[in-house]
């Protein structure tokens, strides 16, 4: 080795540790172009790892030499053998001796690289047999540096196909069972806990001995990390938590056996105010990856009860004011959260029903406000569990509101909001006693924020007639806030003034151009921070006011507006941006064609948007926020800091290329993007043909962030392309489709379109894990195969969408994949995101009857005891409900081609229809009424048992629900399809005083459709009891006719009503005068 290389390497490695930019960027340069990009560097970085006197060069040449063996593994091979035998004598003999922690862990990882080589090749012999003899050495350092050492190797061999290491795992376990248990040191210990990690990683369950070696060291390492705990070693627990977390993410079941143990200890380190608050932190992260990635192992064993009971009293800590920190009683409300979502509601609630009742009750406000604030973040997970129980806790949310501690109003608010979002119409229906208590809120400055917020939210779910006498109190009082509260206040005033425009629309026009007054400078504030999020919240709602108002009330507004917002483009700021693409997307609902000249200017900055790079800048950082090393070029690992020096042994230093993704996000940008990818749709949508030039640069960006980390924009792209290739068929002027499989090819450039989204987005399914994700694809091509019709899948991309349906039905999709647990006690069970994706998939299931008809028969032959699982005793209301509905969809889609299926179906249909859910029965009423309708098996043997249970569902009380309504609407479509189709076996004598009695219908009024032409066909065959009842009939006519809703009856109906009255008129002409149809008659 030539000694001045050698030299002159050490002296560039050293210049790049001084503080000096210039020094190091020259240096680096002359590393990159000269040393490290000749062979000889490899013996030369070794000598320097032995020899040099400054540690920090040391360090750094660990480090350089590890990333050239990895990524130029030929300057190794190249070397003559004995060089590499003398490099790995060397570095064997320094992992033991150097007592740098740093440097030594740096050498462990050289060691490692080498032995990705050598060990395949049978190389280095001396490796393995060393470290076992090392781990035994009475020296603590040459244990942690075997250990170390190990943890490498394995952390090295863990994705390595040639299965090197597997038969020395025996020897290896034995070495860390006994390391686990060192008598002298922790750091043994911790590393041993971080070994047996990438130990798992290499062990299934088809090898029970290597299994068992490892569940029986999870006690053992459980030790270790509450030794961490006694010795306030944060940095050694990270450490630890980062294994289980591992662990809990595998498929193995390496922790389940010790789960309900392992819960206990990390609930009650996180109850433990005298640990240090990030040990807290961690333990309570920890509790919800055991429920997010072991959720059936938790939910066979129970443990939703005891974690809710042991989180609370930690949901009643003070919290800071910082909302973005984590606190242990946000990361607590997280846990309960995180129950609420990946279990069945039943397995929750109940539970935390029993504390909230406690906690709501107690004389601490702190423990009232937990209360609301755990019943808050359940809501989202347990909407459809709530739904019908909502009478029992609205007293909570009242009782909140009046709290005389501001700490409880507040969390009342913020329940409010949540109510608002995913229960909107039954919250909505609250309004009376809510917005008093609300404005009495907002008048106090402590309140007025979260009082302001909550009134927003309720504002959004109400309709012009109920706000309609409050509004000029709400505007007259948030008016004033907007002009004399301070800056935050002023941005939840502007959202609840927009919400209050949105409810009110034509009605808001009084008070729009002096809120438009007083919004306009917001405008122009250019502040980072609070500034900008008031002008973004403003330019948000001055599209609302545009969308309520109309568009010549804004028309004035209309061009400063715009250039408002593209200047706000112009600004660092991700969501003004995001503010401008909405403001932009409601311009276009609002103007359609005359937004077209605006085009050229918009879709540019969205299309940017979607291209910039979401990661933070770091020292090293490409463009995509990967990390170059200064060394090897392109590299992405450890990489210098700014001074040259090197980080430690963090994992997070050693991560592949693909991993930096789910790192360093910058959150902000990613939901700019999902906002832009939306706003891509809407003005397609908007625009038509005027969008045409952009559609091929859009679809581009679009596909290529359909693997994005981020869902929320996986969820955007996915409906946004199906968005695109439903409004580009109706651009191109296609004719309406008729079901089935033989189809009529679509537009050429909508056929291009075709092929261009669905192979990218059959094989993101393949890998989408995420629930909301799955749902949204199965919706839209849902909803664009009713727009294109079969021609969308077929013959194409049939089969692969029909197997996308049976993976969901069939629990095979990667997002309804559970963990195997063979103590599994009821499979039926699963949590209501889970049921909203398998409703998507009937969804779907139904859309491809409706496209194939009759063609849908043999697939439906497969799909039928898939579907009919999902209505058995266990299954939720809503998947009991989702089944039935698919049935009726399906029925609908089969028409007369359903005859074959009639003995499968009815009997399902038969015990829906006495359900204890009325959503369950209004579907069955509705799929039993359409059954009848077009099967050509004879069913008037069932006809009495169907109407004996149709009765109760046609029973009127003034308090019933919404879906009380609809069954019984869909009760009385049902009686009349019977009717229509067998009259003499349905006893008119008893049938039509009941369904009169149910009339008019409340809800559903598509079944006006099968009741109104029953009751003309009886009338027409002049059957005896039906025109004894005359009258009766010719009001409800005249109640369907003069009805102001518009979507009372279609224009077909309608015009068949007409033809009846006026041919009845010159036979009954007074009664058809008495009943006030002569206006309708022609």
């Amino acid at each position: 080795m030539d000694p001045n290389f050698a030299q002159g390497l050490h002296s560039a490695l050293q210049q790049t540790t001084v503080p000096d930019s210039n020094a190091i960027k020259a240096a680096t340069e002359q590393l990159q172009n000269v040393y490290f990009k000749n062979p000889a560097c490899v013996p030369a970085l070794a000598e320097i790892l032995s020899s040099s006197p400054d540690f920090g060069v040391r360090q750094l040449a660990s480090v350089e030499l590890r990333k050239l063996i990895n990524k130029k593994s030929k300057f190794w091979t190249k070397q003559a053998q004995d060089v590499r035998a003398g490099i790995k004598a060397k570095l064997l003999q320094l992992v033991s001796e150097e007592r740098n922690a740093l440097v030594r862990n740096g050498i462990a990882r050289v060691v490692s690289a080498i032995a990705r080589i050598e060990l395949p090749l049978n190389t280095w012999p001396e490796l393995l047999p060393f470290l076992f003899s090392a781990a035994e050495s009475p020296d603590a350092n040459h244990r942690q540096a075997s250990i170390f050492v190990f943890y490498t190797v394995l952390e090295t061999f863990v994705d390595d196909d040639t299965n090197k290491l597997t038969q020395y795992l025996p020897q290896i376990m034995v070495t860390f069972s006994k390391a686990l248990q060192d008598p002298e040191s922790l750091e043994v210990r911790i590393t041993t806990v971080r070994g047996l990690g990438k130990v798992a990683e290499s062990v299934d369950d088809e090898s029970p001995n290597d299994l068992a070696a490892l569940q029986g060291a999870v006690p053992s390492m459980v030790q270790v990390l509450n030794q961490c705990f006694e010795q306030t070693h944060t940095e050694g627990a990270k450490h630890i938590f980062g294994v289980f977390e591992l662990l809990f993410q595998m498929e193995s079941q390496v922790v389940n056996p010790h789960l309900t143990d392992l819960v206990d200890f990390l609930l009650t380190k996180a109850a433990d105010k005298d640990n240090e608050e990030d040990l807290r932190l961690m333990s309570l992260n920890a509790v919800t990856n055991v429920v997010t990635y072991r959720r059936s192992r938790v939910q066979n064993l129970g443990l939703a009860k005891t974690i809710i009971q042991r989180v609370m009293p930690i949901v009643v800590e003070e919290d800071n004011e910082d909302p973005d920190d984590e606190t242990p009683s946000r990361l607590a409300l997280r846990i309960i959260d995180s129950l609420s979502t990946e279990l069945p509601p039943p397995q929750v609630f109940p539970h935390l029903l029993e504390q909230l009742q406690a906690y709501a009750a107690h004389a601490d406000p702190h423990h009232r406000k937990a209360a609301l604030m755990a019943f808050s973040v359940a809501i989202e997970g347990c909407s459809e569990y709530l739904r019908p129980h909502l009478d029992k806790f609205w007293p909570l949310v009242e009782s909140g509101l009046r709290d005389p501690e501001p700490v409880v109003q507040k969390a009342a608010c913020l329940t409010i909001g949540c109510l608002c979002e995913d229960l909107g119409n039954e919250t909505s229906t609250k309004y009376a006693t809510f917005l008093p208590a609300l404005m009495d809120l907002i008048n106090k400055p402590e309140t007025q924020k979260q009082g302001c917020v909550a009134i927003d939210s309720l504002l959004e779910c109400m309709d012009a007639e109920s706000i309609s006498q409050y509004l000029p109190s709400i505007m007259e009082r948030l008016s004033v806030l907007l002009e004399t509260a301070d800056i935050k206040v002023k941005a939840t005033v502007t959202g609840a003034i927009g919400s209050a425009a949105h409810a009110s629309k034509e009605a808001f026009l009084p008070y729009f151009p002096r809120v438009v007054e007083l919004m306009t400078p917001h405008l122009l504030l250019t502040e980072q921070g609070d500034e900008l999020d008031l002008r973004g919240i403003t330019t948000d709602t001055m599209g609302t006011f545009a969308e309520a108002v109309g568009k010549e009330a804004f028309r004035p507004y209309h061009e400063d507006l715009m250039k408002h917002c593209f200047e706000a483009l112009n600004i660092d700021s991700p969501q003004l941006r995001e503010c401008s693409f909405i403001f932009f997307a409601g311009m276009a609902r609002v103007y359609q064609d005359e937004f077209v000249r605006f085009l050229p200017h918009v879709v540019p900055k969205v299309i940017e948007s979607l291209q910039q790079p979401e990661h933070e800048g770091l020292p090293g950082a490409n463009p995509d926020g990967t990390v170059s090393g200064i060394g090897v070029p392109g590299s992405s690992t450890e990489g210098a800091t700014a001074n040259g020096a090197v980080d430690d042994d963090e994992d997070e230093d050693y991560i592949d290329d693909d991993d930096w993704n789910g790192l360093n996000v910058n959150t902000a940008v990613s939901i700019e993007k999902e906002v832009a990818a939306d706003s891509l749709a809407t003005l397609f949508g908007a625009t038509k043909a005027g969008f045409l030039p952009y559609v091929e640069a859009s679809v581009a960006e679009l596909l290529g962030l359909l693997d994005h980390f981020y869902y929320g924009i996986r969820k955007s792209v996915v409906e946004t392309l199906f968005s695109f290739i439903g409004t580009l068929h109706e651009v191109s002027g296609a004719s309406a489709w008729k079901p089935g499989a033989e189809v009529t090819p679509l537009n050429t450039d909508v056929q291009r379109l075709v092929d261009a989204v669905f192979p990218a987005v059959l094989a993101a399914w393949e890998l989408e894990d995420d629930r909301t994700v799955a749902s949204s694809l199965c919706l839209a091509i849902t909803e664009c195969l009713s727009k294109c019709g079969p021609a969308l899948l077929a013959p194409k991309y049939l089969s692969q969408t029909c197997d996308i349906v049976a993976q969901v039905l069939e629990k095979r999709s990667p997002p309804t994949l559970e963990e195997f647990d063979p103590e599994t006690t009821n499979e039926n069970e699963a949590s209501e995101y889970e049921s909203a994706l398998v409703s998507a998939a009937v969804d779907l299931l139904g859309g491809l009857a409706g496209a194939l008809g009759a063609d849908f028969a043999p697939l439906f032959t497969n799909f039928l005891p898939q579907l009919s699982k999902y209505y058995t005793p266990g299954r939720s209301d809503t998947e009991r409900s989702t089944a039935i509905g698919g049935f009726a969809e399906i029925i609908l889609g089969l028409r007369g081609s359903v005859t074959p299926f009639t003995g499968q179906i009815l009997p399902i249909l038969s015990r829906a229809i006495a359900d204890e859910a009325a959503q369950v029965r209004q579907n069955a009423a509705f799929a039993s009424g359409l059954l009848i309708e077009y099967s050509e098996q004879d069913l008037t043997p069932h006809f009495p048992a169907l109407l004996t249970a149709l009765q109760p569902n046609l029973v009127k009380s003034e308090n019933d629900s919404e879906e009380l309504q609809i069954a019984r609407d869909n009760a009385c479509g049902c009686l009349g399809r019977m009717i229509i189709r067998r009259p003499e076996h349905v006893p008119i004598d008893q049938a039509l005083p009941i369904l009169f009695s149910a009339l008019p219908l409340q809800q559903d009024y598509a079944e006006w459709a099968p009741v109104l032409t029953a009751l003309i066909s009886l009338v027409q065959s002049n059957n005896a009891v039906a025109v004894s009842h005359l009258d009766t009939i010719l009001q409800l006519f005249a109640h369907v006719l003069g009805s102001k809703e518009e979507d009372m009856i279609t224009p077909e109906l309608r015009g068949q009503c007409v033809g009846f009255i006026s041919a009845l008129a010159s036979q009954v002409p007074d009664k058809v005068e008495a009943a006030g149809l002569k206006p309708y008659l022609v």
